[in-house]
C-alpha cells in the first residue's frame, strides 16, 4: 500500500469513527452546580511585619520606607512621598498601595518591589536594607 493510499484510508476510518460518535437521542438535562465565590475559603492572613528604613535596590534605585505618628506608612521614591495603605493579602506578604499613582510596594522576607499598576511596570526590584 502506497503511502497516499495510507492516509486516504485513515482519512475514511477516521470520518466513520466521527460520523459512528453523533447521536440522535437526546442528552439528559443537567444542571451544573453552582459554584462558590470562595470555594478554597481563603481568608487574607495577617501580613508580616513591615520592615522601615532606606531599601537600596538593583540599579542604583533606592526606596525609602517611614511610619508615620498617625499610623500611615509614607514611601520615599525620586524625590517625591507618597501616603501608602495597607493591603490583605493571602500570601502573607506586605502589600501597600497608592492608588492615586499606582504604585504598589510588595514587601516578602527575601526582599520587597516597587510597581506602577497603572503602567503595568516594575520601578524596583530586589529591594533590601542594608
Amino acid at each position: 500500500m502506497t503511502a497516499l493510499n495510507t492516509r486516504i484510508a485513515s482519512a475514511l476510518i477516521l470520518t466513520a469513527l466521527l460520523a459512528a460518535c453523533g447521536s440522535s437521542v437526546p442528552l439528559a438535562e443537567t444542571k451544573p452546580e453552582p459554584v462558590a465565590s470562595n470555594a478554597l475559603n481563603l481568608a487574607p492572613t495577617p501580613t508580616a511585619s513591615l520592615l522601615v528604613g532606606n531599601f537600596y535596590c538593583e540599579l542604583g534605585n533606592r526606596v525609602d520606607l517611614s511610619n508615620e505618628s498617625n499610623g500611615d506608612v509614607k514611601l520615599n521614591w525620586k524625590g517625591r512621598s507618597y501616603s501608602m495603605t495597607t493591603v490583605a493579602t493571602t500570601t502573607g506578604a506586605v502589600r501597600l498601595e497608592d492608588k492615586a499613582s499606582g504604585l504598589v510596594w510588595i514587601q516578602i522576607p527575601a526582599k520587597s518591589m516597587l510597581l506602577n499598576s497603572k503602567l503595568g511596570q516594575q520601578l524596583a526590584n530586589e529591594c533590601k536594607v542594608r
